[in-house]
């Protein structure tokens, strides 16, 4: 315990200086990225342009609020703080980025755009292409996301709350948005699913396609597993525990089940069989791997007695069963298993960052189109950093954007004015991995991105 006369004030005296300093010199990485990727003249090629020679290129808009949210901005707002760094703009050499009124007038302006939202594709593309590298085939996961905003005209959430719930796709190989379907609250996660996928489908770079689909139980629909089957892609879709899966399930005998092992050969509680099943009239069947897991003590208390459950799970006799879809007819259930639970991490944990870390879920607008927009950029910003990680040394490729924040862009630094160049001082503990990704940042060549 401190005792408070051993605490005192350290002896200091506090002086002004007009030497050009900033604390986030370490966005010229991020930037330096950018640059490197060619994603001013992407941004200018596809976004509407100013219709006045005074006005702002859409570039800078865009890229404005990518560095904001990268530095930590929760709201338009916050970007005040990038205005105010008069060194930062100097070593990132811009005049001035747009104040917080003119991001959202911005918003406004261009989001009512039609079209707008498919305009972000191809600036997309640019991440995705980069961090595919010669990936030629990946494997999608979508998933519905809420977001509780409440704001005037936001309808209500199958969950009870007021904000929107847009579905968002992402590429299992490079952990990335490949596009998002903006939606009111009050649409359902299954609404759409088939035509999401060709959209995500039709987002993929040039050069790539898809071969395989895991979704949660909402994409459990003929038309997905139809297509699925038409385009030879392989599927993982959690499946809802129809009356005739509980008949199937109650027939069952104790040998039938298959004990699961974890990764180091060890049984665990777990258990599963397998069997081939169809769906309403689609006639080519699929294989539905049925998982078991004991409930705890607390529901053991009434072995006798079926427990009520979500559609994607049935309580009975002290079991929980689960059901997943799949075209994969080799490999173990544990294998399918494991693989459709990968989407936790490709998927869900992704849309996670997405919303604490580049504020998705912290619409700035009223308009419903505005906020579509905002979204779409979040996504690109979140995008960045998947590209940066994977680009990035060893320690950092795990890190999220919080970790980065401390240990990149939060760097203090001074900004020297010497002949015809700018140099960046900053403290030589700290110089190493920051000289490190501008090197990588500067000398990355993305192979050629089409549209």
């Amino acid at each position: 315990v401190i005792q408070p006369n051993s605490m005192h004030i350290l002896s200091h005296k506090i002086t002004t200086t007009k030497d050009a300093i900033t604390a986030q010199a370490g966005l010229l990485a991020p930037l330096q990225l950018m640059v490197s990727l060619g994603l001013t003249e992407r941004i200018n090629q596809h976004l509407p342009t100013p219709e006045s020679n005074r006005g702002f290129a859409p570039s800078l808009y865009v890229q404005t609020m990518m560095l904001m949210l990268h530095a930590g901005g929760e709201c338009l707002e916050d970007v005040r703080h990038l205005r105010e760094d008069g060194a930062l703009l100097g070593m990132l050499d811009i005049k001035q980025f747009p104040t917080a009124r003119a991001l959202g007038d911005w918003l406004h302006r261009i989001g009512n755009k039609p079209q707008i939202l498919a305009s972000l594709i191809p600036v997309n593309q640019v991440f995705l292409q980069a961090a595919l590298g010669g990936c030629k085939a990946v494997t999608l996961d979508i998933d519905a996301c809420e977001i509780v905003a409440n704001k005037k005209h936001a309808q209500w959430t199958y969950k009870g709350n007021k904000g929107y719930m847009p579905m968002v796709g992402h590429i299992a190989e490079t952990d990335q948005v490949v596009a998002y379907d903006f939606r009111e609250g009050n649409v359902p996660p299954n609404k759409d699913n088939l035509d999401f996928i060709k959209y995500c489908e039709q987002a993929l770079p040039s050069g790539c396609s898809l071969k395989a689909v895991r979704i949660d139980a909402a994409g459990y629909q003929k038309s997905i597993i139809q297509y699925c089957h038409g385009k030879g892609l392989d599927f993982a879709i959690r499946a809802p525990i129809s009356p005739t899966i509980k008949q199937w399930i109650s027939e069952r005998k104790e040998p039938d089940w298959e004990t699961i092992h974890d990764d180091q050969g060890r049984p665990t509680l777990q258990s599963a069989c397998s069997t081939s099943h169809c769906i309403g009239d689609h006639q080519e069947p699929f294989r539905l791997i049925i998982q078991r897991h004991p409930k705890s003590h607390q529901a053991e208390l009434a072995l006798d007695q079926e427990e009520a459950g979500t559609d994607d799970s049935y309580t009975v006799n002290g079991y929980m069963y689960r059901a997943i879809a799949t075209a994969r007819e080799g490999g173990s259930a544990k294998d399918i298993i494991d693989w459709y639970n990968q989407r936790g991490e490709t998927s869900e944990n992704r849309i996670k960052e997405l919303k604490l870390d580049f504020n998705g879920d912290r619409l700035p607008c009223s308009d419903f189109k505005a906020n579509a927009l905002y979204f779409g950029i979040c996504t690109l910003a979140y995008n960045l950093l998947a590209l940066m990680r994977q680009l990035a040394p060893a320690e950092l490729k795990m890190h999220r954007v919080k970790a980065i924040r401390w240990s990149v862009y939060q760097l203090a630094g001074k900004v020297v004015n010497s002949g015809r160049r700018l140099l960046l001082k900053v403290s030589e503990k700290r110089v190493a991995l920051f000289e490190r990704l501008l090197k990588l940042f500067t000398e990355y060549r993305p192979p050629p991105t089409q549209t």
